[in-house]
C-alpha cells in the first residue's frame, strides 16, 4: 500500500463550516442541517462533555463539530494492522516489565506504583484490555501514534453515541449509501456488556456481577461514570460510586471499573485496601494495576522506538513499529539535553504520566531560551522527547483547524473511529475544540 494513501476518504469527508474545501454549498448545507439535528439530540439527552465538572459549575454539552468522514477503504486494513501490532507490542512491555531489569530502570515507574505492579501473580497473562490510540498524520506514510491512553480512556461512550445520532439524522440516508457498518461502540449498552463480560470471563459469579463498583474522582469524571451507570442499570445491574480510598475491607464488591489516574502519588498511600484486593484478585477491574501503571507511562513509546529494546520484538513487529511510532527517546537516557536543545523545532517534551494535554511543550512554539531552560531543568530529566508530527490542517473561511484520528481498541479489536478538531496544535477536547465524527468503511470480511 502506497505511503501517499490518505487516511480519510477524500470523497467522504464532509464539513459544514463556511468555506470548507471541496464541497458545494448544497453539501455544506446538508451537513449543517443534520448537525443541528444532532445538537438537538445532544441537548435533549443532556449528553455532556465528559471532561466537564458534574456539579453544574461550567458543565458543557458534548462538543460535536459539523462534520462527518469515513476512513479511506484502501488505507483501513493497513491502519488496522499497525494499530493492533502497536497494542500487542505495548502488551509485551507490560508482560516483560516484572522480569526485565533494564526495562524497569528505563521506565522508572514510581515506587508507589511499582510495589503493586510487582505483586501481579501472572504477568505473562496481562493484556491491554481497553485503550485509545491518538494518531497524527494525514496519510499512511505520515501517520504516527502519539499516545495509547492505556489506563482508562475517556470520551468513547459519548463519541459512539454521537455516531448513532448522525445515523439517525437527515444525513442517515447518505451514510447508508456509503455502506458504513455499525461500529461496536455505537451500541447503546456496549460498555456494560463488555464490563460484565469481563467479570464473567474472569470467574466472577453471576450474582456478583449484578453489583459493580465505579471507582473515580467525582470532580473530574462524574458524567462519564453516570453514562456507565445508566448502561449497567439497563442491563439489570446496580452500581456503587466511590473513590478507591473509600473501599472498606468488608466490601462485597467483586467487579468494578477504575477511572482514576493518581497524578498525586501520595493518593496511592490511601489505596492500600483497594490495591491489595486488586492484586489478590478479590476485586476484578479491566486494565489491572500491573497493566495500567506500566502502559500509561509515556516512556513506553520511547521503549518501542529505542533500538535497545528491539530484543523484545520480532523483526516484523520492529518494522511495523518503525512505520508507526515516531522517534521517541528518554531525556538524558537516549537523547542528551544538548541534542534536545539543538533540535528544539523537531521535538515535543512530555511528562511520563501527564494527561489532558498538560505538561506538554512543543519546541517549535517555545522560545529558544524557555525551551533550553525546560530541557536543562533537573525535574524534566527522564521525560519523553518525541519527534513532532505534522498535524493535518483544514482551512475554512477565516479559520484554520488542526485534526487528528483517535482509535479505541477493546480486547485487541478496533471498535470505532473518532477525530478531534481544534484551532491549536494540542488536540484535546479538555483544552478546547470539538469532536468530528469518523466512520469505519465497509469491511470486506464482514467484521463488526
Amino acid at each position: 500500500m502506497g505511503d501517499d494513501v490518505p487516511l480519510l476518504d477524500p470523497e467522504r469527508n464532509l464539513l459544514g463550516m463556511p468555506g470548507a474545501p471541496g464541497h458545494p454549498p448544497a453539501g455544506v448545507e446538508r451537513v449543517r442541517r443534520a448537525h443541528q439535528e444532532v445538537r438537538a439530540r445532544i441537548r435533549a439527552d443532556r449528553l455532556m462533555d465528559a471532561s466537564a465538572p458534574p456539579d453544574g459549575t461550567g458543565g458543557e454539552l458534548f462538543p460535536a463539530m459539523p462534520g462527518v468522514a469515513m476512513v479511506h477503504p484502501p488505507a483501513e486494513p493497513e491502519l488496522r494492522r499497525r494499530v493492533t501490532n502497536a497494542v500487542r507490542c505495548l502488551e509485551r512491555l507490560v508482560r516483560r516489565y516484572p522480569y526485565d531489569a533494564e526495562l524497569q530502570d528505563f521506565l522508572d515507574v514510581p515506587q508507589e506504583f511499582r510495589r503493586w505492579i510487582l505483586r501481579e501473580t501472572a504477568p505473562e497473562r496481562l493484556r491491554v484490555d481497553f485503550c485509545r490510540l491518538d494518531l497524527l498524520g494525514g496519510t499512511l506514510g505520515t501517520v504516527r501514534v502519539l499516545e495509547f491512553n492505556a489506563s482508562s480512556p475517556g470520551g468513547m461512550i459519548s463519541v459512539g453515541t454521537v455516531n448513532r445520532y448522525w445515523r439517525q439524522s437527515s444525513l442517515g440516508g447518505l451514510l447508508t449509501e456509503w455502506g458504513v457498518p455499525d461500529a461496536p461502540f455505537e451500541r447503546p449498552e456496549w460498555f456494560a456488556d463488555w464490563l460484565t463480560g469481563y467479570g464473567r470471563d474472569h470467574g466472577v459469579a453471576e450474582e456478583d456481577r449484578r453489583s459493580v463498583g465505579l471507582f473515580h474522582h467525582p470532580s473530574t469524571t462524574g458524567y462519564e461514570m453516570a453514562q456507565v451507570s445508566e448502561q449497567l442499570r439497563r442491563r439489570g445491574c446496580t452500581t456503587v460510586a466511590l473513590e478507591p480510598a473509600d473501599l472498606g475491607s468488608g466490601s462485597a464488591l467483586r467487579l468494578g471499573y477504575l477511572k482514576y489516574f493518581p497524578l498525586n502519588l501520595r493518593k496511592v498511600e490511601s489505596w492500600e485496601t483497594f490495591c491489595a484486593r486488586l492484586t489478590a484478585k478479590r476485586l476484578l477491574v479491566p486494565n489491572p494495576l500491573a497493566e495500567r501503571w506500566v502502559a500509561e507511562n509515556k516512556l513506553c513509546l520511547a521503549a518501542l522506538s529505542d533500538p535497545r529494546f528491539r530484543r523484545l520484538f520480532t523483526p516484523r513487529q520492529c518494522a511495523a513499529l518503525d512505520a508507526f511510532v515516531p522517534f521517541s527517546r528518554k531525556l538524558g537516557d537516549g537523547v542528551s539535553t544538548a541534542e534536545a536543545v539543538a533540535e528544539r523545532a523537531r521535538f515535543v517534551l512530555k511528562a511520563p504520566y501527564g494527561c489532558r494535554g498538560e505538561s506538554v511543550t512543543v519546541g517549535a512554539e517555545t522560545s529558544p531560551e524557555a525551551w533550553q531552560q525546560l530541557v536543562r531543568s533537573a525535574d524534566r530529566r527522564g521525560w519523553l522527547v518525541q519527534e513532532r508530527i505534522g498535524t493535518p490542517v483544514v482551512e475554512v473561511t477565516g479559520e484554520r483547524y488542526f485534526r487528528d484520528l483517535v482509535v479505541p481498541v477493546l480486547n485487541g479489536r478496533i471498535i470505532g473511529y473518532g477525530s478531534r478538531m481544534s484551532r491549536g496544535h494540542l488536540l484535546n477536547v479538555a483544552r478546547g475544540g470539538g469532536a468530528s465524527t469518523v466512520f469505519a468503511p465497509p469491511d470486506p470480511e464482514g467484521r463488526t
